[in-house]
């Protein structure tokens, strides 16, 4: 993440509060690692792999992922990489930007980018981050959203609750989601929520597919 956009991740306290306060029951700590985990299998994830989690944030992740193979985890904040380091992961800890990943092209088994994209308010932004994630994997992405389609997006619409503004989250269709994929050469061949229509954040799965020279 880069200009504006990591600024706002940028420092200790957005650490402090990802590892502390934003995950700190047990319920919601383990909502994101149970999906990923149900997503990764249902979709024959090889065991023994190379997982990229970018951005890792506070390592939520990474106990679910490293139960699978090995562990790449990349922030843009050295403080989430810290965390990331006092959870447990004492090697493949990198600092950089979901938007120019600094691997080569399918270098990666799976990458899960995770409570990222609903960040990415400008579409040039959410093209590039859906670019990167592709361009590096050489299977399957995960990633998670949030749908337009939520009663919690609708009541935004609606003027029930208030849009975040030009820094805040931002909810995107499933059809945007789909066509980005699709043109970065991974189709989507799942969305999945907790609960559809009433969570916000979901997931999709795509799946790389060789360019046609």
């Amino acid at each position: 993440m880069r200009g504006d956009l990591e600024s706002k991740w940028s420092g200790a306290a957005a650490a402090a509060h990802y590892s502390r306060r934003r995950f700190r029951t047990a319920r919601a700590a383990a909502r994101d690692p149970r999906l990923v985990a149900e997503l990764l299998r249902d979709h024959g994830a090889r065991p023994g792999g190379l997982y990229l989690d970018a951005p890792c944030g506070a390592a939520r992740l990474a106990a679910v992922l490293r139960e699978r193979g090995e562990l790449v985890s990349l922030d843009a904040n050295r403080s989430m990489l810290e965390t990331a380091r006092a959870a447990g992961q004492a090697a493949g800890l990198v600092e950089g930007s979901v938007l120019a990943l600094p691997f080569a092209d399918a270098s990666f088994d799976v990458v899960v980018c995770c409570r990222l994209l609903h960040h990415l308010r400008e579409r040039a932004e959410l093209e590039r981050a859906v670019r990167e994630l592709v361009r590096v994997s050489r299977g399957l992405v995960l990633a998670s959203f949030w749908d337009s389609a939520s009663w919690p997006a609708l009541r935004v619409r609606l003027g029930l609750k208030a849009d975040e503004g030009p820094r805040g989250r931002v909810a995107a269709s499933r059809a945007v989601l789909a066509a980005l994929f699709a043109a970065a050469g991974a189709p989507v061949v799942e969305f999945r929520a907790v609960m559809r229509f009433v969570s916000q954040q979901t997931f999709l799965v795509a799946e790389r597919r060789e360019r046609a020279p």
